[in-house]
């Protein structure tokens, strides 16, 4: 599909809008979504991380993108550069699926040059709860990571800082009672000290060679969302 979809309004009160959002977080009361519905149905892994995520954070964040895409589970992030990018990128390459969480309205969405070669529609969801005229601001982008979060049956960590949006994604999911996984690697940036933060509250140690979606339990992986 090359025609770009028309944008479709959620609203809380009618039929269309996914149950899941309303057991998770505190619902949006619209949605704005762009591309194939069906996605918010279907098992999903939320990425976060850095923009400026180091070689060996990239490579970790495309292995267990694949790793998601070959257990049919649909990737999630907020289309960022850096993990949110990388993530995207490798589940569109890998034939799989992928949804974009806007840290602003709707109309300003762009399919990023980098992703052109590999977009299909017929895969990818972009969904916003703004406005679709509102403005990037910081807080849109934190209030973005919670809605990356509430569409994932567990959430993935890549070079979280000591402070800021990914470690706050981190922190959501273990408030959230989702699967908090944490990327683990030799010579971790300086940068990234929030993993250490987050593996001290409860995450679980995550390495590109782990198989993540073995170690989801049945209850885990068709759990609420």
């Amino acid at each position: 599909m090359t025609e770009n979809p028309r944008i479709e309004r959620l609203d809380y009160a009618s039929d269309s809008y996914p149950d899941k959002f309303k057991t998770a977080i505190k619902a949006p009361p619209v949605l704005f979504c762009q591309g194939n519905l069906d996605l918010l149905e279907k098992d999903a892994i939320g990425f976060c991380g850095s923009r400026k995520v180091s070689r060996l954070g990239l490579e970790t964040t495309r292995a267990m993108a694949s790793n998601a895409v070959c257990n049919k589970i649909t990737v999630i992030s907020g289309n960022a550069k850096g993990v949110d990018l990388a993530a995207h990128y490798s589940a569109l390459e890998e034939d799989g699926e992928t949804i974009l969480v806007l840290p602003e309205g709707i109309d300003y969405f762009r399919i990023r040059s980098e992703l052109k070669p590999v977009w299909d529609w017929r895969r990818t969801l972009v969904i916003s709860q703004f406005e679709p005229n509102a403005r990037w601001q910081s807080w849109r982008a934190m209030k973005r990571n919670e809605l990356v979060v509430g569409l994932s049956n567990a959430v993935i960590v890549v070079e979280a800082g000591e402070k800021g949006g990914t470690l706050n994604a981190g922190n959501v999911a273990l408030k959230m009672g989702k699967p908090l996984f944490v990327a683990d690697y030799d010579h971790l940036p300086q940068n990234a000290i929030g993993n250490s933060l987050l593996l001290s509250k409860g995450g679980e140690k995550l390495t590109a060679n782990d198989n993540f979606t073995a170690r989801m339990t049945p209850a885990q992986s068709a759990m609420p969302f």
